[in-house]
């Protein structure tokens, strides 16, 4: 009898710190946060990789660079943007977005990548983050400190989905398997912003 293996299926949580709300025309990165999980229901293993996003880039431009931290053919699940009032009835009216969404960009940079917005609330996250420990910058931070906490949103966003997606066998083997590696990056020294690139 033949056995054959896949290729281990490569899940990538974005988050992407901006200066205002998303779906503002001026509204301009300023970090990325990337957590890749390779798993191929045998092993799993974590990685993160942030970025400081330089101002002088355009909205485009610091897509495309971010894009380069994600692997080939990955999933890539972003936070969906909540859509302001206003805009849900201009969009009912049939007018156009004022901003593509990262997510919408980031398919047409990467073609090659299955992005999936999700949709998830508030309270989740914050639940799932305090059930894992992990420190997310709060609602009402400066840009500066969200911007620090980007590798925690990341963190937190591959979490929450699982509690959406998997069955409980799944979700409690990776859950167990990122509380190991967690506790191995808890006990290495870093910086200010973690094992940061800057583009």
């Amino acid at each position: 009898m033949t056995t054959c293996h896949s290729s281990p299926a490569v899940t990538c949580a974005l988050a992407i710190i901006r200066d205002c709300t998303e779906l503002a025309p001026a509204s301009q990165a300023v970090a990325a946060s990337v957590f890749v999980v390779t798993d191929d229901t045998v092993s799993t293993s974590f990685n993160a990789r942030t970025a400081v996003v330089l101002p002088a880039l355009s909205r485009q431009e610091a897509i495309e660079h971010i894009a380069s931290m994600i692997p080939r053919d990955a999933r890539v699940i972003m936070r969906s943007p909540r859509l302001p009032r206003g805009l849900v009835r201009q969009l009912a009216k049939g007018r156009p977005m004022p901003a593509p969404t990262d997510a919408q960009t980031l398919a047409t940079v990467r073609p090659d990548c299955d992005v999936r917005p999700i949709a998830l609330a508030e309270h989740a996250m914050v639940a799932v983050a305090r059930h894992f420990d992990i420190w997310r910058a709060g609602k009402g931070d400066i840009t500066a400190e969200k911007a620090r906490r980007c590798e925690a949103e990341a963190q937190t966003l591959f979490l929450s989905q699982l509690f959406t997606t998997l069955h409980r066998h799944e979700r409690n083997r990776l859950t167990a398997a990122y509380q190991a590696w967690s506790a191995l990056q808890r006990a290495r020294p870093l910086g200010q912003f973690g094992p940061t690139e800057i583009f």
